[in-house]
C-alpha cells in the first residue's frame, strides 16, 4: 500500500467515526487548550491516534506532526519521511453545528516536499485527494480550480483567527477586505482550501496557520492547478517558521498580493 491508498483508507475510517459522534457532540468531553476560543475535544484525541497508529504501522521508522498530543513540535529540518495530521479542522464548527463546515487532513511529506494529502469532509462525504504531478480529485472526479481573475468578482476567504491575532489581521489584509468582491470565513482551513481547489472560491488568506491546519490543503489547490505563497510572495514551506498564508486559484494572487500590507513578518516561535 502506498502513502495515497493508505490516506485514503484512513479517512474513510476516521470520516465515519466523526459523523456518528457529532450526533452526539452535546455530550463530548471538552476542554480549552490556549484559551476559550482553542478547544480540544476527545473526537479530536481519537482520530488522532486512530490516524497515527495506522500510520506506524505501515510505515514504522516515520516522523508524524500533529496538532495534539505533543506531537505539534516543529522540526528545526524536515525528515526525509513525515506526516501532518489535523485530526479536526474546524473544532469549533464540529461542536456548535455551523455549517457544519469542518475536515480530517492528512498530509505525506518527502523530503520537505508534501507528496500526497487528503481531506474527509464526515458531514458531507466528500473525500479529496491529491498526489504531487497526479492531479486532485473529489470522490475520484478530477479537480479544477476557477479562472476567474478579476478581484472584484473575486469569493475570497479571509480568517480572522483569535482575538490575539484580529488587529495585525485587520492591518495586514484591510484592503483585501474591501477590493474583495465577496468575503467568507468558514472558520476551517481544510474546508476554504477545498473549496478553491473545487472552484467554488477563488482565495484564502490568513495571517497565522501551522503547517497541519493547510498542509493537505495546499497539495489538493496546486495540483487542482492554483497558487500558493507566503504573504510576502515568497514560496510557502511547511517548516520555515513563518505563519501568513495565501493561496488562491492562481489568477487572483498577484492582485492580492499588491493588496496585502505587511507591517512585518511573523515568524512562528516553537511551542
Amino acid at each position: 500500500m502506498n502513502e495515497l491508498d493508505l490516506i485514503e483508507l484512513i479517512l474513510h475510517e476516521t470520516s465515519a467515526y466523526v459523523k456518528a459522534k457529532y450526533a452526539g457532540r452535546t455530550r463530548l468531553q471538552v476542554h480549552e487548550k490556549r484559551g476559550a476560543n482553542d478547544l480540544l475535544t476527545e473526537v479530536d484525541v481519537a482520530v488522532q491516534d486512530l490516524i497515527v497508529n495506522r500510520i506506524k504501522n505501515s510505515f514504522p521508522t516515520d516522523a508524524v506532526i500533529a496538532e495534539e498530543e505533543g506531537l505539534d513540535q516543529h522540526p528545526a529540518s524536515p525528515p526525509s519521511r513525515c506526516w501532518v495530521i489535523d485530526p479536526i479542522d474546524g473544532t469549533q464548527n464540529f461542536l456548535r453545528g455551523l455549517f457544519p463546515a469542518f475536515g480530517i487532513s492528512i498530509a505525506f511529506v518527502r523530503e520537505g516536499a508534501i507528496s500526497a494529502a487528503g481531506i474527509a469532509m464526515p458531514i458531507t462525504q466528500d473525500v479529496y485527494l491529491a498526489e504531487r504531478n497526479c492531479g486532485a480529485t473529489r470522490n475520484t472526479h478530477p479537480l479544477q480550480v476557477s479562472r476567474h481573475g478579476d478581484l472584484g468578482r473575486a469569493r475570497v476567504e479571509v480568517d480572522f483567527s483569535n482575538p490575539e491575532d484580529r488587529e495585525f489581521t485587520l492591518e495586514s489584509l484591510g484592503r483585501v477586505i474591501h477590493a474583495a468582491g465577496e468575503l467568507r470565513c468558514k472558520g476551517a482551513a481544510t474546508v476554504a482550501l477545498c473549496a478553491i481547489a473545487a472552484a467554488e472560491a477563488e482565495a484564502y488568506v490568513h495571517v497565522g496557520l501551522h503547517p497541519w491546519d493547510y498542509a493537505a490543503g495546499q497539495l489538493i489547490v496546486e495540483e487542482a492547478g492554483g497558487t500558493a505563497s507566503r504573504l510576502d510572495g515568497s514560496p510557502l514551506a511547511l517548516f520555515d517558521g513563518k505563519e501568513g498564508i495565501l493561496i488562491s486559484n492562481g489568477a487572483v494572487h498577484n492582485a492580492l498580493l499588491a493588496q496585502l500590507s505587511m507591517p512585518h513578518d511573523p515568524v512562528r516561535a516553537p511551542e
